[in-house]
């Protein structure tokens, strides 16, 4: 058991752009997870209706109603949404959190996005770096793609997209250094904690 420390390596205003960005940083892995945690919190039925198209398969949570543990009628399946804004409005905000594919629909996901706080996860592994006396520690490690938000879990509201890189429980300062250097960017503050 533990947790991961992150490192923000750059935020962008463009949510395409930091997506780019999280892929050229998957692409350095040495191994990937084949399945990407998905997050978001949807806060206009336009936001609904467009994720319910990119994940036609996604479960959708209504966070305005109390949760029923019989009739979990808080939750909705893209095909049983509310058609109308103002049925969809009493619903709001919708929380998706999906476990897909890598190949699957990601992109789709990451175009879908409104002002919410959203999340896209991939696990894997960073290879050894032997010029900079860099190891592999095949736990923790991931990239993390945070939209409308500063923080891992959303918690933290802005105006930007951040990256972050997930390194061993102890942090790996020169590792996130050495891939931030891949993107042509610093590491952004202090470690946190990820997950």
């Amino acid at each position: 058991m533990g947790n991961s420390m992150a490192y923000r390596l750059c935020r962008e205003s463009d949510g395409a752009e930091l997506w780019a960005q999280a892929r050229r940083l998957c692409a350095l892995m040495s191994e990937r997870e084949p399945l990407v945690d998905l997050v978001a919190e949807l806060q206009m039925p336009e936001d609904v209706w467009r994720m319910a198209e990119a994940l036609p398969e996604a479960r959708f949570h209504s966070q305005a109603l109390p949760f029923d543990d019989r009739e979990w009628s808080h939750v909705y399946r893209a095909d049983a949404l509310p058609s109308s804004a103002h049925e969809m409005q009493i619903l709001l905000p919708f929380r998706v959190e999906e476990e897909v594919p890598a190949e699957g629909p990601v992109d789709a996901f990451v175009r879908a996005l409104g002002y919410g706080p959203a999340s896209v996860y991939r696990g894997g592994y960073w290879p050894d770096v032997p010029e900079l006396g860099i190891e592999a520690y095949p736990k923790y490690e991931a990239v993390q793609a945070v939209f409308n938000s500063d923080g891992l879990d959303g918690e933290e509201p802005a105006g930007h997209h951040t990256l972050f890189v997930h390194l061993s429980k102890w942090g790996d300062l020169p590792r996130a250094e050495w891939l931030a250097g891949q993107l042509g960017t610093r590491v952004i503050g202090e470690a946190v904690a990820g997950r």
